[in-house]
């Protein structure tokens, strides 16, 4: 343990909880109350009111160390999961786009039209017409694959014999990634370094494979140059808000920064301290101290990329700055209530402090009730009048201790939930943005390979003969590399199923589609357009729900229609994971238990889901506001009786996906269900804590003559005797049931060596009030004396109240219609102008309870007598 400005703090928060400044503020008004408590014990002992305050100032000194070495923890533990988190995706999105490209590699390098121009050239028979004709086929590419920035191609010797960037001077290149990817055998080969392919940029990221003839002989290289920068700074730009202090960077396996969110603070180029064997570390950089983070790649489909590490750091005095989380004030109040009293959000230490604070105030009120009680009987102190209000004050600032405690992880308690809020929209934001990103590939899949000149040329030929077979063996390819797909198929102008690439839907070819999205692909607008169906049930997926994509395949010369290519979605395990990488972690990298996703529409048809329960189909039971939001939302939820955080967003689309250009819509939003607690049903009939009447209400208003009053709460009435009747009031402990007697009505308990009865005045109130262990947690026994002085009794009651001074005019006593032979009420104090809405306290007569309690004792006898009379 280390130290901080006298409190005994976790190691690990040493040099990081002063820049806490939430912690900081609890710590300064907890010091000021510990200045408070110094000068009341001083001036207990110099006036002589008795009282060793010490105990109860080492118990609040000891936890407050604790309270601030928990919120110091709680703090830095939900800043470095944000941390983690925002890393952890930066890096994931990456290589989610990445692995797309490996596959556009592989595929367009086998283009056919790429293969005749480079057969050509090296015949000496292709010229600037077909290089055009090429370079025009390069530019419909990145039409529907905006990711790319350029396309090269070359030649074996490394001259540039096409390209879709016209300004680029560069003829030859003596870059090695053409003989690497010459020779490979891995199927692409991916670089990220300085190159002469491409001037303009420090470091392109370019992926790159040969061009073979039917012999495999190598006739050339194709490079596909990814737009880096521009889809980093989206990646950073969903994951940073304006008043965000998080530096975001991507960085290479040497530590040295590829991308960053702010040039100006972490510029590229710089290296900077991998943290990978823990979860954070204050990092040094350009004389600056840092929190940071750094998390590898969980990779994709097996793919993990080149290497790359997402990295978080924040300038440490801002890393714990408190942030809006989103307001809890539209949170159903009682389900609020509900969250914060679960069990679940904190661990035992911190959840244990409060009930701790409460236990020492107890103790504390007790003593500063003895204190007041002792007053009358010996009058030892100085100045009496002093000594009550120095007690009041010590009673009084231990409440005011007790408020910090709670209010402290009350509010901790809502910036843990807000922050949840933020977390579950922040992943359902994040699984949308899977999910477009994914999609966005999918349209521009079947519009491309629509475009394949075997295809185009087969239908309109007719697509018989063994030209079935082609299109089948080209589809089965495709589907080899992209293995997103279910199944493939090419169908002529009447829709009849021509070929498919996966063999068990091989009944499929002959069959003439009927859906709907078949005549709209039949009947485009231009080389831009595709469809999708809606998410139903078919025959091409084994009669599950999915999306099919689908464009029409024109001849030739482009003027006629003579077909199309319908791609299926293989949904449900592809959005299960999309899914499954959005739910929320903790801090062992392990998904949150109990937590879900769903992928609905905005009729309430859900489309996919992480619970087997919530099927695909069915229907989503959520409250309107989280489908009608149209900018997301998060809220408070109960669902199969536990509390659940949910955040949603709704489809945004990617790059042209959705975009303005882009005619399809399709409204589903993602779910992110995070649970808080289980939902427990409040007690039925608990009495809720009185209000303790203060000195000022029941302070004398006259110069006449007055009377101390013990009170005290029973069953939310407030009670009262006369002080001079009163011993003490001890903590409530081994009270024993009396055989015989009315149930839980009185018993025994121990006190100065002598067995007391005690009568339990919820009972006669008419409250059950068992005299169980559990039961007698924080109650307090108000000992009496007795007729003889050496005896005692003891009343069980809820809470201590404060000993006014009351004037003897405000007293009036009870006439006997009020009450019947079984009343202990004496008197009642009347209440004062302006106290209509205050308690009234009730006073009893000792020498009633006196009577009360010998009655009881006889009827416990003749009980007794009666159950040994009836065992004979």
């Amino acid at each position: 343990m280390a130290t901080y400005k006298g409190v005994e703090i976790d190691d690990a928060l040493h040099g990081l909880i002063r820049h806490m400044s939430g912690v900081e503020e609890y710590r300064e008004t907890l010091q000021n109350l510990q200045s408070v408590w110094d000068n009341l014990s001083l001036l207990g002992q110099l006036s002589g009111t008795g009282g060793d305050m010490n105990g109860t100032r080492a118990d609040f000194q000891r936890l407050s160390g604790n309270l601030l070495d928990n919120l110091g923890r709680e703090t830095l533990r939900k800043t470095v999961q944000e941390m983690k988190s925002k890393a952890q995706v930066a890096v994931d999105i990456m290589i989610r786009n990445l692995f797309e490209r490996t596959a556009d590699i592989g595929f367009l390098a086998t283009d056919e039209d790429i293969r005749q121009y480079l057969a050509g050239l090296a015949a000496g028979t292709a010229d600037m017409s077909e290089r055009a004709r090429l370079e025009e086929r390069f530019r419909e590419y990145v039409r529907k694959y905006s990711v790319y920035s350029d396309i090269i191609l070359l030649d074996t010797d490394g001259h540039v014999v096409a390209r879709l960037d016209a300004g680029n001077p560069v003829e030859r290149s003596r870059d090695p990634l053409i003989a690497e990817a010459l020779t490979t055998q891995q199927a692409y080969v991916e670089t990220f370094r300085p190159t002469d392919l491409q001037t303009e940029e420090a470091s392109p990221l370019i992926y790159s494979y040969r061009v073979t003839d039917a012999n495999e002989v190598a006739l050339g290289v194709l490079c596909l140059c990814f737009r880096f920068r521009d889809e980093t700074d989206g990646i950073f730009a969903n994951l940073s808000g304006p008043d965000d202090w998080s530096v975001i960077a991507l960085l290479d396996q040497d530590g040295r920064v590829i991308a960053s969110s702010d040039g100006w603070h972490l510029p590229v180029g710089a290296v900077v301290a991998c943290v990978l064997e823990r979860d954070w570390a204050v990092c040094r950089f350009a004389g600056r101290h840092y929190l940071a983070t750094t998390r590898p790649t969980q990779g994709y489909q097996g793919y993990v990329g080149p290497g790359w590490r997402g990295h978080v750091m924040v300038p440490l005095e801002h890393a714990f700055e408190r942030t809006d989380g989103g307001s809890l004030d539209r949170i159903d109040a009682d389900i609020l209530h509900g969250v914060m009293a679960s069990s679940a959000l904190f661990d035992s230490a911190l959840q244990a402090i409060p009930a701790e604070a409460d236990k020492i105030q107890r103790v504390l009120n007790r003593s500063v009730w003895n204190g007041n009680v002792r007053h009358r009987a010996d009058n030892k102190s100085l100045n009496p009048a002093f000594s009550k209000v120095l007690l009041w004050e010590i009673s009084n600032t231990g409440l005011k201790t007790k408020d910090v405690f709670e209010r402290s992880i009350g509010n901790l308690h809502e910036t843990v939930v807000s922050a949840i809020l933020q977390n579950s929209r922040f992943l359902a934001s994040l699984a949308i943005d899977i999910m477009d990103r994914n999609l966005y590939e999918r349209a521009n899949d079947c519009r491309w390979w629509a475009l394949t000149s075997a295809f185009r040329e087969h239908l309109t030929a007719g697509g018989g003969g063994g030209r079935a077979e082609a299109i089948a063996a080209i589809l089965a390819y495709i589907n080899g590399l992209y293995t997103v797909y279910e199944n493939l198929l090419v169908f002529d102008r009447h829709g009849r199923v021509i070929a498919v690439s996966n063999s068990d839907y091989g009944d499929l070819a002959g069959q003439v589609l009927q859906e709907d999205w078949v005549r709209q692909t039949l009947n485009p607008r231009d080389s831009q357009s595709y469809t999708v169906s809606g998410f139903n049930a078919t025959p091409l997926y084994r009669n599950r729900a999915t999306y099919i994509y689908a464009a029409a395949v024109r001849s030739p010369d482009g003027r006629q229609t003579v077909g199309g290519i319908g791609i299926v979605f293989d949904s449900e395990p592809q959005f299960a994971a999309m899914l499954r990488d959005a739910l929320p972690r903790d801090e062992h990298g392990e998904t949150v238990p109990s937590s879900f996703g769903v992928i609905a529409q905005d009729n309430r048809r859900i489309v996919a889901s992480t619970r087997p329960d919530l099927a695909p189909g069915t229907e989503l039971d959520i409250p309107d506001e989280y489908l009608e939001a149209s900018d997301g939302h998060s809220g408070i939820i109960i669902h199969q009786g536990h509390y659940y955080a949910v955040g949603v967003c709704p489809s945004r689309g990617y790059r042209e996906y959705k975009g303005a250009t882009d005619a399809y819509r399709n409204n589903v939003s993602a779910f992110i269900f995070v649970p808080l607690g289980k939902v427990v049903a409040r007690q039925a009939g608990a009495a809720e804590t009185p209000t303790r009447p203060t000195l000022a209400s029941t302070a004398r208003d006259s110069d006449g003559e007055g009377v101390e009053i013990a009170t005290f709460h029973v069953a939310g009435q407030w009670l009262g005797v006369y002080s001079d009747s009163v011993i003490e009031a001890v903590e409530a402990r081994g009270v024993t049931s009396v055989p015989g007697a009315r149930r839980n009505l009185f018993g025994y308990a121990m006190f100065r060596d002598q067995v007391m009865p005690v009568i339990n005045l919820a009972v006669l109130l008419g409250v059950e009030a068992p005299l169980s262990r559990a039961a007698m947690a924080g109650k307090q026994i108000v000992v009496l004396k007795d007729a003889r002085e050496d005896e005692f009794i003891g009343l069980l009651v809820d809470q201590l109240g404060e000993i006014p001074e009351v004037p003897l005019e405000r007293i009036e006593k009870l006439g006997a219609m009020m009450g019947g032979a079984d009343q202990l009420a004496d008197s009642m104090v009347k209440k004062r102008e302006g106290e209509s809405n205050s308690q009234m306290l009730v006073l009893l007569s000792v020498e009633r309870v006196r009577a009360r309690l010998h009655a009881l004792h006889l009827l416990a006898e003749a009980g007794a007598a009666a159950e040994l009379s009836a065992a004979r």
